[in-house]
């Protein structure tokens, strides 16, 4: 049995986040989720809790009481207080051993696999997946002694580390742990519940797929890797039977293409990009390395680069988001130097022959007119003329 942490909002992906939790965003024209609960089905896993808060109902209709032959039952987490929280609102539901596994990450059946194993050879109390990170700002870095785990840190400017992968095993010890944690911040986070836990805890290096992508750029690199790297996480076919596409419009590889969808004369869908169902593709538009969600209409001579579309939102003719890099302020921490370039929100309204500078971003609803330069960031619902 396993328990999905998705109750985290995911304010790192804003605007993408302002309807969607972060679980739901698309990878390969998949919502992330979706990966999870296919690795567990894979690893044989027959009933899964989801704890669920920010967008909750997003999950739930989308999945519903069962994904393949998995049972789904849902918990939810009112108010954000933490993963260890979030955990503690599945107590009840819960057998003597279980899994938790994060609701926002691409992982496939070996890491979950290889982190049950080592759990059961090593006959610990608690055993956690541990991943390496070019980037581990906002990662708890794991200490180890052999596979025991000795602490668990902040990064503190480290360039890389072996990171909390957020995949982990434990017996119901860990709730007598989460009541002896104290909140910090406003939260009571699971990885400090385990040194409390009164057993041994130790650490798992699985070979298998794991991808965080908490940063838009990295929603973009995920989705061309799993793309180029991994298509046996893509259950469907790359371009789907009832998409139409223009004998003069060009797809090149590594590109996906959703179920109803319109590519027009002349347009070009170069590598890593995503169009999900029923989006329209203009003529002789231009995508590269783009993600562009359900029900997204794209004028004609457009370009996207290494931008990020979503649901319903509308880019008028002659659109250029020209990417290159990008320098964001998220949550108050500059990322220079970011392969970005810009984020149109769910049913936002970019208008004809508007330039969007790198690292722009487009709130949800919002509306930008014809001919406008985009810098920085528009707010939802906002109405931008000049």
């Amino acid at each position: 049995m396993a328990v999905v942490l998705a109750a985290g909002e995911g304010s790192r992906l804003w605007p993408l986040t302002t309807y969607q939790p972060k679980p739901m965003l698309r990878v390969g024209n998949r919502p992330v989720l979706e990966y999870v609960l296919d690795a567990l089905w894979e690893s044989g896993v027959a009933r899964v809790v989801v704890v669920i808060g920010h967008g909750s109902h997003r999950v739930q209709n989308h999945f519903g009481d069962r994904h393949r032959s998995v049972e789904l039952t849902y918990v939810t987490q009112e108010t954000q207080l933490g993963s260890g929280h979030a955990l503690e609102q599945a107590a009840t539901e819960l057998p003597e051993e279980f899994l938790v596994v994060n609701g926002d990450t691409v992982v496939d059946n070996r890491m979950i696999r290889e982190t049950v194993r080592h759990y059961r050879e090593t006959d610990s109390a608690a055993c956690l997946a541990v991943a390496t990170s070019g980037e581990p700002h906002g990662y708890d870095r794991v200490r180890t002694r052999g596979d025991e785990v000795t602490g668990i840190d902040e990064p503190n400017g480290v360039t890389s580390a072996r990171i909390n992968a957020g995949l982990y095993v434990f017996d119901r010890r860990v709730f007598d742990a989460l009541e002896r944690t104290p909140f910090r911040n406003g939260e009571r986070p699971l990885p400090a519940a385990l040194d409390r836990i009164g057993g041994r805890v130790v650490a798992a290096v699985p070979e298998g797929v794991w991808y965080d992508p908490s940063y838009p750029w990295e929603l973009l690199s995920a989705t061309e890797a799993l793309l180029s790297g991994h298509p046996e996480l893509n259950r469907d076919d790359a371009i789907d039977a009832t998409a139409r596409i223009h004998d003069s419009a060009v797809v090149e590889d590594h590109v996906r293409i959703g179920q109803g969808s319109d590519i027009r004369a002349g347009a070009v869908l170069g590598r890593g990009t995503c169009v999900d169902q029923n989006v329209r593709v203009g003529p002789n538009a231009v995508i590269e390395r783009s993600i562009l969600g359900p029900d997204v209409r794209v004028g004609a001579n457009v370009l996207l680069r290494d931008t990020i579309v979503g649901s319903g939102a509308r880019i008028g003719d002659g659109t250029v988001s020209p990417g290159r890099s990008a320098t964001l302020v998220i949550n108050g921490r500059e990322h220079a130097g970011r392969r970005l370039g810009s984020i149109v929100a769910d049913r936002a309204g970019v208008g004809a022959n508007v330039t969007l500078e790198p690292g722009a971003r487009v709130g949800a609803e919002a509306t930008v007119g014809s001919g406008v330069t985009v810098c920085g960031d528009v707010r939802e619902t906002a109405e931008v003329v000049r």
